[in-house]
């Protein structure tokens, strides 16, 4: 009954993660301000910065968790790799851009031209990581019934 209980936890914590990563897909990533007052030139949403990749990891955790939590372990697995794909885009595409100040194409013509983070970076990581915790939860509370089975098979 425990197992149940934890496998149920474990798939809605996947789940958030899936929501939030969708929902980073159309928040903002990051804006460029310039100057002293900081006036906003230019946003851009997650969606727009790596081609909406967080959208087919979203959709494929969507799958893997429903399998997973039919007690299945390489679907949990999976859910745990999409998890690391996610934070993967997160830290090393995104978040470079969202706190970059030089290369910037306001840099041109405004000195100060920087970029800040953006609600949207926060919630790809989030979702990423709530996928890592929902599949490593789900990983470790495989159906112990299909795993004796297929040890009693050999």
């Amino acid at each position: 009954m425990h197992f149940v209980i934890a496998r149920r936890a474990a798939a809605a914590a996947a789940l958030a993660g899936v929501v939030l990563l969708v929902i980073a897909e159309f928040t903002t990533l990051f804006e460029v301000t310039v100057g002293s007052l900081e006036v906003v030139k230019r946003s851009t949403t997650g969606g727009e910065n790596h081609g909406y990749a967080l959208l087919v990891v979203a959709l494929a955790a969507t799958v893997m968790t429903a399998l997973a939590l039919r007690g299945a372990r390489p679907p949990a697995l999976a859910l745990l790799a999409l998890g690391v794909a996610a934070l993967g885009v997160a830290l090393a595409i995104d978040l470079p851009d969202a706190r970059a100040t030089g290369q910037l194409p306001e840099a041109v013509f405004f000195e100060q031209a920087r970029a800040r983070p953006g609600p949207g970076l926060y919630l790809e990581a989030s979702g990423g990581v709530l996928l890592v915790v929902g599949g490593l939860a789900l990983a470790f509370t495989a159906a112990p019934r299909a795993d004796a089975a297929r040890r009693a098979a050999r």
